[in-house]
């Protein structure tokens, strides 16, 4: 209550003020003394503002990380601060009191933990004393009282009936003084009357004149701020409060708020040799290079890039190590990252690993792994890594710590180990060989931060280059802050961990520039925060997953595999750690589904499937089978049909061409001999069907027009007495029971079934649009067939005698299949993809979300099992990229 109405009365006063300085803003202006002279030098940070209206509306009402951070204990005062400042300043009327001058807010230290703003404005040259006096007199509900400070009078305003005033203001020297604090606002006017001001402290007039000129500016002065960070860790003389202090002398940052986040860049001036930052002023700049290789899991990192950061021997290390060090230092390259990775249920300084980027690694290794062997009497060693049946990679055991210390010195902290391994031109030390076998899987997959959507967007806001880049995603790195920051602090970030995961990204960028550090300060923010899916691997692809994944088994392990095609064309085979064995460039996409086929009929598997313009058999390594590919006779106009009617491995190919014929081909990719190729009227876009009725073989083909049902030979084998026009995404199902009939919707929704005397049936069910999906399936497994139809953004099932079961409200009109999913005779659910939220959604025979649905997904997926009893496992891509395997324990 006492806040609000300190609020209520600043806004009352500005207001006045702005008035006052309308009628008056026409006068003769007159030389004024600049607010930073009213600044007095404890300030931890000073903010110009130059549209104050703006800013803070922008702060406090749309930017969604001062809503959030606003329940955080040892955060909220901050958050409360922004929102007095916009009560204050958001009026029509205060450009008229502030004109062109300047708006400052300084922030000081009052006590042990109370940080208290104090406003400095630059008034009009009209605008004195008792203006000020008179708008105060007028608020209602207040008292005014005055008293005079070293020959200034200060204007103190209580509530009605209360002592203690609400606010302190006073004008000295052209300047407006407001605060809730007679204590600063005291320092303020004695400030005014000194010679040197803020601006004389070391390096502040430099980062001032450097920052810019239209922009709003935050100027920091860390040896006063180190008080300030007191309040955080509960100390000033160690810790963060102490580094804080000692970082450099002053920087000027200027601001950019927005919806999404904001983001900072300026200099830094270290002032002299001492702070902690006075390196990089003249470090050499370098690229991310391993942003490859850093998981895309990792909650934190920092990099330097110098080529002056190996040190001599130290002392603490053992001379058998520094001897491994002595190895790796000829070979590095520009760039050393710690890396914090989150790991759950591994212990804090396992999660920990470094980084090193090599010039070369091969000789490197080599030389390592010798002396390793050396020392294995000392208790060196190596560990094989094993991802999957076909790839190895070793780790190698130190006989002690130490390694990452000689190599980068106090940079190394507390991550150094005695486990090392190398991938691609890094070599990489951690405390855990479980840790680093993950670094390895996750980099086998792809999943590193340079394919990671959401840093890529982040990255896109910092420069290219740089001598220290710090990374963190909040959410992940509380653990880290237990012992750095007070109890109560820390609690409150776990408390309100859901509003931390909304700030998906806090970064620091220094580069040496000017003499000074320039230096990117960039926080991104996300509205709404998605539960991760736990998949079981996540492997990237070049682009974004085109076909259906095919279960393919490997006759080898008789474990299966994955193959896909992406919107690139290329294809893939991927294994079930998720490493991709091989990758193939097409040159048309992939109709309709692909195919497992036992070619030689000798217990080995290819890959059958047809383009546009061609039949393709592959092999299990990614080669051509004989003579494929082969051209169709016709383009192809839907996707390939496989039949194998007797199950001895003859197969039969069809595929409907542009010329309307429908075309029968052998496993070796030639005509059928004793086909007659049927011409129909209409173009065909849906894959041809089979069906085996009563001993009699059917194959039934659909055109634009109408339905047509063939014998083995080509020819008409039942003449369907009237017209059927199947709907574009309706399926064509046999029906249940003991006189099957086929079953479809027309383009209206309504239901066809024919028989195979050709006789027609119709049923209505409801009205739907041409663009209905329709499927036929035993959704509660009872023996009898459901009528499933969605539509727009609904989907509806109907029982045998058509009467509705349930009915879903979805959340998108783009809709895409499986749909039907068999996991036993009793288990079955219908599946499909919301292509618009991004979500793979599974509905079991009551109308419900399966428990852990819906998981994050894009395209079509299939769901089958890598090897006999084990879970099934759902494999969909995602809209990034990345193929994801979910596990479903039924």
């Amino acid at each position: 209550m006492q806040r609000r109405v300190t609020v209520t009365v600043i806004v009352l006063l500005f207001v006045g003020l702005g008035a006052l300085g309308y009628f008056l803003q026409q006068k003769k202006e007159v030389l004024v003394t600049s607010p930073y002279g009213a600044v007095p030098t404890d300030a931890a940070m000073v903010v110009e503002v130059v549209d104050m209206p703006l800013l803070f509306g922008e702060l406090a009402r749309e930017n969604d990380i001062i809503r959030e951070i606003s329940g955080i204990p040892g955060l909220d005062s901050f958050a409360g601060t922004i929102h007095l400042i916009d009560s204050l300043v958001h009026t029509r009327t205060l450009g008229s009191i502030t004109g062109s001058g300047k708006v400052l807010i300084s922030f000081h230290l009052l006590g042990r933990d109370r940080v208290i703003p104090l406003f400095s404005i630059t008034s009009p040259p009209e605008i004195r004393d008792r203006h000020l006096r008179e708008v105060m007199a007028g608020i209602d509900g207040t008292v005014l009282s005055e008293r005079e400070y070293e020959g200034i009078r200060i204007h103190a305003l209580a509530r009605d009936g209360d002592k203690e005033p609400l606010l302190y203001a006073g004008w000295v020297r052209g300047v407006i003084v407001v605060s809730s604090s007679s204590i600063i606002l005291e320092a303020a006017i004695r400030q005014t009357a000194e010679e040197e001001d803020i601006r004389s402290l070391p390096g502040f007039g430099k980062v001032l004149s450097a920052a810019g000129k239209n922009d709003t500016k935050l100027f920091i002065i860390f040896n006063n701020f180190r008080r300030v960070a007191a309040i955080l860790t509960g100390s000033s003389e160690k810790g963060l409060a102490e580094a804080a202090g000692t970082m450099a002398s002053c920087a000027g940052l200027d601001f950019f708020p927005g919806k999404n986040g904001f983001s900072m860049s300026g200099y830094i001036e270290p002032a002299d040799s001492s702070g902690i930052l006075a390196p990089f002023r003249v470090k050499s700049t370098g690229s991310f290079e391993s942003r490859e290789v850093i998981p895309a899991g990792a909650a934190l990192f920092e990099v330097i890039t110098s080529g002056s950061f190996v040190p001599g021997r130290r002392a603490g290390i053992s001379e058998t190590v520094s001897y491994f060090a002595d190895i790796v230092k000829a070979g590095l390259d520009n760039e050393i990252a710690r890396v914090y990775l989150d790991i759950q249920g591994e212990a804090q300084d396992n999660n920990r690993i470094m980084i090193f980027r090599l010039k070369g690694r091969d000789a490197i290794e080599m030389a390592f792994r010798k002396e390793i062997e050396a020392n294995r009497g000392n208790g060196a060693s190596t560990i094989s890594y094993k991802p999957d049946d076909q790839s190895e990679h070793i780790i190698y055991y130190l006989p002690a710590d130490g390694l990452s210390k000689a190599l980068c010195g106090n940079f190394a902290g507390s991550y150094g180990g005695r486990y090392v391994t190398f991938y691609e031109n890094f070599m990489i030390t951690g405390r855990s060989s479980k840790t680093l076998s993950k670094f390895i899987y996750d980099n086998i997959l792809n999943r590193t931060i340079a394919n990671d959507i959401g840093y890529r967007e982040f990255e896109s806001t910092m420069p290219s280059r740089f001598s220290y880049f710090f990374y963190a995603i909040p959410s992940q790195t509380i653990p880290l802050l237990e012992g750095l920051l007070k109890e109560n602090i820390v609690d409150g970030f776990k408390n309100n961990s859901e509003s931390l995961r909304k700030i998906n990204g806090v970064g620091l960028q220094l580069v040496p520039s000017n003499e000074m550090i320039y230096s990117t300060l960039s926080v991104s923010y996300t509205p709404e925060v998605r539960e991760e899916a736990s998949s079981r691997w996540e492997s990237l692809i070049d682009t974004i997953l085109y076909s259906k994944p095919l279960f393919f088994t490997n006759h080898y392990t008789g474990r299966d595999e994955i193959f896909v095609q992406d919107m690139n064309n290329n294809v893939y085979l991927i294994n079930e750690a998720g490493r991709i064995l091989w990758k193939q460039r097409l040159t048309e996409k992939i109709m309709g589904d692909p195919y497992m086929v036992d070619y030689y009929r000798n217990g080995k598997y290819q890959i059958l499937f047809a383009t546009t313009n061609y039949l393709h058999l592959l092999d299990r390594n990614g080669n051509y089978v004989e003579r494929y590919p082969v051209r169709l006779r016709s383009p192809a106009t839907n996707g390939l049909a496989l039949f194998d009617y007797e199950g001895n491995g003859d197969y039969r190919l069809f595929v409907c061409g542009t010329d309307k014929q429908v075309y029968a081909y052998d496993k070796s990719g030639n005509v059928v001999r004793g086909w007659n190729r049927f011409t129909t009227s209409g173009i065909v876009r849906q894959e041809v069907e089979f069906f085996r009725v009563s001993g009699k073989d059917y194959l039934v083909v659909s055109d634009d027009n109408t339905i047509y049902i063939l014998d083995r030979q080509g020819d008409t084998r039942v003449g369907v007495k009237e017209p059927v026009q199947r709907a574009e995404r309706s399926t064509l199902e046999l029906t249940d029971g003991s006189n099957p009939r086929i079953v479809l919707t027309e383009p209206d929704g309504t239901l066809k079934f024919i028989s195979f005397t050709g006789d027609v049936e119709s049923a209505a069910t409801d009205q739907y649009s041409k663009e209905h999906i329709f499927e036929y399936f035993d959704i509660d497994a009872d023996g009898e067939g459901e009528y499933i139809y969605i539509d727009s953004d609904r989907l509806v099932c109907y029982d045998d005698d058509r009467s509705r079961i349930f009915s879903l409200k979805l959340d998108s009109e783009n809709i895409e299949g499986p749909f039907g999913l068999v996991f036993s005779s009793n288990d079955k659910k219908l599946g499909f993809v919301d292509r618009k939220n991004g979500t793979v959604h599974l509905i079991d025979h009551k109308g419900r979300e399966v428990s852990g649905f819906p998981l994050p997904g894009y395209t079509s997926f299939s769901v089958g099992k890598f090897s006999p009893g084990t879970a099934f496992n759902l494999i969909t891509g995602g809209a990034d990229g990345f193929i994801y395997n979910y596990e479903i324990v039924r």
